[in-house]
């Protein structure tokens, strides 16, 4: 029997990442399929539908605090318990269209804007951010010229190269110890 795990964010996402982890852990390396679902609210309603057997969620950041997104995809479904409990070193890297780009716009998901928020103003004080549902996602938006030349964009640095950007700048983030705590979720039998 195959196990469904949905997981927020798309391939080469810091969740697909722990998803991935949780797979080892959990020793379900030759009967898993991984299932791309952008949100915690995403993968929350596709546990509860039946869609996914289990879910891997972001909770909290040890520098950007509670990821506010799950807490709200999880208010009031007691029927959802905690399988498991796992974390991440997480590193940003600082990725442009090409090497000459201008950045006027930095986007990526709340909380990866969040954890290098003091390196950013520093580096890129008049840059607007801008939030988007997946760090991954925004460089796959980036490369696909759905963002303006002029944004820059921060992910995994596997991210970041598979969409062929230029990397700006490595392991931006505000502290050497970042790092998210993630849920591997499943629902009450």
């Amino acid at each position: 029997m195959t196990i469904r795990l949905g997981y927020m964010g798309i391939p080469l996402s810091n969740s697909e990442a722990m998803a991935k982890e949780f797979i080892r852990e959990m020793n379900w390396q030759n009967n898993v399929e991984l299932v791309a679902l952008m949100s915690s609210k995403n993968t929350i309603d596709a546990l509860l539908k039946g869609e996914i057997d289990y879910g891997v969620v972001a909770v909290r950041n040890s520098s950007a605090g509670i990821v506010k997104e799950t807490e709200a995809a999880l208010e009031g479904h007691l029927e959802i318990r905690k399988v498991l409990e796992g974390s991440e070193r997480i590193h940003h890297c600082l990725f442009t269209l090409n090497s000459d780009s201008k950045v006027s716009k930095i986007c990526s998901h709340i909380q990866a804007l969040g954890q290098c928020k003091s390196n950013l103003a520093e580096m890129y004080p008049d840059a607007v951010q801008e939030d988007c549902s997946d760090t991954a996602y925004a460089a796959e938006m980036l490369s696909k010229g759905e963002l303006p030349e002029d944004c820059a964009v921060l992910c995994r640095k596997e991210a970041g190269e598979f969409y062929g950007l230029f990397l700006r700048n490595e392991n931006i983030e505000d502290r050497g110890d970042n790092e998210t705590f993630f849920h591997l979720i499943g629902l009450h039998s």
